[in-house]
């Protein structure tokens, strides 16, 4: 008995200790990661507008089997349903610097932004920020300390997919 009663004091503890360190976490936390990729920008552009038609993160397709997505009106995004990821939606936009911009949103609440600028023509620059707003959201708090941790290399295989890709095609012509 006195086992589980100090159990109980140790668990009471740390759930204390979650809600009041979390409250004075930063409610927005940035990632940002520069590469450089020998490929004309209209291709670079074009790859990273492909990453929406393939849902942008492909972490959404193994957490979640149940997950179906769906395309906005518009055709500049989707909407996201699943039985472990909830609900969500993403719009983007191209820019009249043809940066281009994304919104998401998760359960209804903004969420996360994320910016891809393009600098020079070959190679390009390619620049990406991604912005997460937790709001008053303590668990997306505690998660914003492990963004980069948690994203970075998973974003860093994307661009080096995109990399190979447009490296090499230009190496055939």
């Amino acid at each position: 008995m006195k086992f589980l009663k100090v159990l109980g004091m140790i668990v009471l503890a740390f759930i204390v200790l979650f809600f009041a360190v979390g409250t004075f976490l930063p409610k927005t936390a940035v990632l940002e990661k520069d590469y450089t990729i020998a490929a004309p920008a209209g291709r670079v552009q074009d790859a990273v507008l492909d990453l929406y038609d393939s849902h942008l993160w492909p972490i959404w397709n193994t957490e979640d089997t149940t997950i179906t997505f769906t395309p906005l009106q518009s055709g500049n995004g989707y909407r996201w349903e699943g039985s472990s990821v909830a609900f969500g939606e993403c719009v983007y936009s191209v820019g009249v610097d043809n940066s281009i911009w994304d919104h998401i949103s998760f359960r209804g609440q903004d969420m996360a932004e994320t910016l891809w600028r393009f600098d020079g023509d070959d190679p390009v620059k390619l620049r990406m920020t991604f912005t997460v707003n937790a709001g008053k959201n303590l668990g997306a708090r505690w998660t914003n300390l492990f963004l980069g941790t948690m994203m970075g290399s998973e974003i860093d295989h994307i661009i080096a997919g995109i990399k190979a890709k447009l490296e090499n095609d230009g190496l055939k012509n």
